[in-house]
């Protein structure tokens, strides 16, 4: 199960359907100066040069000079890498830059969230060897997507590609059986009732080996999502 394909998938459907609302204008500009002198910092905090966070976030070592210098701006994508390279999380960012932390200064207006998906409203991803549909999607940043997919591949070969992707994940079948096929292991198939878990970073695949489509209902956690 290709989680990259879901995440641009529900990002550009929701969008369409109104779900995900555009946010007020800030009343200030993002301060990328501060952001910046917080990025180095960080870095200097722990002794690295730019080019030692640079072979660690696979950002170039310009990039880096022209950000923490108030330059340049980062891609969602950079700026979660240069956060994993750094080790800091978002507030770490913000304390760097002078803002108050959660609870100090300001109050937080919530501390959780949740979803709620009624029965057939669900988010339908349709692939070539399975018919996805992802529930509780209203909240895109979350660590965990869920979801009940329609395998309709009959073999590897109709599969496709076996696919990968950081974290794990979690299948029980509904309706089986189904077969999980991946790198390095004997092919094993799954009956109704049957549950399974593995790290998806392997490259792996899914397809029914009766004559009948099979269900499944799966779990996948993904640091990227965070």
């Amino acid at each position: 199960m290709d989680i990259r394909k879901l995440r641009d998938h529900l990002t550009e459907s929701m969008a369409a359907d109104g779900q995900v609302s555009q946010p007020a204008r800030p009343e200030t500009v993002f301060d990328q100066q501060s952001f910046g002198a917080a990025v180095r910092s960080l870095r200097t905090e722990r002794g690295w040069t730019l080019r030692e966070l640079s072979k660690r976030s696979n950002i170039s070592q310009s990039a880096l000079s022209r950000v923490e210098t108030g330059q340049n701006a980062l891609s969602f994508d950079r700026a979660h890498a240069l956060a994993h390279a750094l080790g800091a999380d978002f507030f770490q960012f913000l304390r760097h830059m002078g803002w108050p932390e959660p609870g100090k200064g300001a109050p937080s207006q919530f501390r959780g969230w949740r979803s709620y998906t009624p029965l057939g409203e669900g988010k339908h991803v349709n692939q070539e060897n399975a018919d996805y549909e992802y529930v509780c999607a209203d909240f895109l940043y979350r660590k965990m997507v869920a979801g009940v997919a329609i395998v309709t591949a009959r073999s590897l070969a109709e599969h496709g590609p076996m696919v990968s992707h950081q974290g794990e994940e979690f299948t029980y079948v509904i309706d089986g059986p189904v077969t999980f096929a991946s790198a390095g292991f004997a092919e094993l198939t799954l009956k109704t009732g049957d549950c399974f878990q593995f790290d998806s970073s392997t490259p792996h695949a899914w397809y029914s080996p009766a004559d009948k489509d099979a269900r499944v209902l799966f779990n996948i956690t993904d640091p990227r999502w965070e």
